[in-house]
């Protein structure tokens, strides 16, 4: 929504209920419309600034290119690991066995883990957690945040959005676990046990940082009214972003034209 919002004109459907001139059309500023205030020229010695702002694209261009190698070598990474683990089920779902100390993680139709250091129920679990997030190829959500960090690097609020998908990734792989019978305590304990730094940020991990908050998720109360606020509140938003990324230079010419004063003023001489 955050790439799709600014290129949505809505000035057609304005115009054609006549709600250009309403009053809380009027009431929210056009970005078309935001003037940039004159700044004096500054003096030679202090144009550094200037400078900065000319080689920003360039700056942009090479974090983005940075992060795309970042990630193309974690997948280089995993992709490493896959050829040295042991295939321990074959299918849909591929199982492979990691000789070395490691959080079990799934990345598209393959789920990794040691074997060796978990006991069979706890595999069972574990299996199950991870088949979820390859049932619903979480794997694609992933790189979707990971694509939205590359192209928006500079900005905050993608890593934080990063970090959202994924902790909602493993709200997802819980509750289904969960819905299956497992025992809500057992199932946390098994998270605390299995604990660790995550091998591969590109990878489903079982255990995720944010370990505190899925345990509270677990024993929330969720009902249907708190979620039917919360869209609520979202159409307002989205709607006041469209009204602000509308184009209004078609509306300004054409009330220029309707207004009286336009008529009497003499063209100069």
């Amino acid at each position: 929504l955050a790439f799709l919002l600014p290129l949505i004109n809505i000035s057609p459907v304005l115009e054609k209920n006549n709600w250009t001139h309403s009053r809380i059309v009027s009431a929210i500023p056009n970005i078309a419309d935001v003037n940039t205030p004159i700044i004096p020229k500054p003096i030679p010695i202090t144009s550094l600034p200037e400078q900065l702002l000319g080689w920003l694209p360039f700056i942009i261009v090479v974090g983005a290119a940075v992060m795309l190698v970042r990630l193309l070598f974690q997948y280089y990474s995993l992709v490493k690991m896959r050829q040295s683990s042991k295939l321990l089920l074959s299918g849909p779902v591929k199982v492979y066995q990691v000789d070395r100390p490691v959080i079990p993680f799934s990345f598209g139709n393959a789920i990794f883990l040691n074997q060796d250091l978990h006991e069979e129920e706890e595999l069972k679990e574990i299996i199950r957690h991870e088949f979820i997030h390859v049932k619903q190829r979480h794997t694609f959500d992933i790189i979707w945040s990971e694509a939205i960090c590359i192209l928006t690097w500079y900005n905050p609020f993608s890593w934080l959005l990063r970090k959202a998908i994924r902790q909602n990734l493993e709200f997802i792989a819980d509750q289904q676990v969960l819905k299956n019978g497992l025992d809500r305590r057992q199932y946390q304990y098994l998270l605390l046990k299995v604990i660790g730094a995550p091998s591969y940020s590109i990878a489903s991990n079982f255990n995720f940082k944010s370990l505190k908050k899925r345990i509270a998720m677990m024993n929330k109360v969720k009902t249907a009214r708190v979620h039917l606020i919360r869209f609520a509140l979202l159409l307002p938003v989205v709607a006041i972003l469209l009204l602000a990324f509308r184009n209004a230079a078609k509306h300004r010419q054409q009330s220029y034209r309707d207004t009286p004063a336009a008529d009497t003023i003499a063209p100069p001489k």
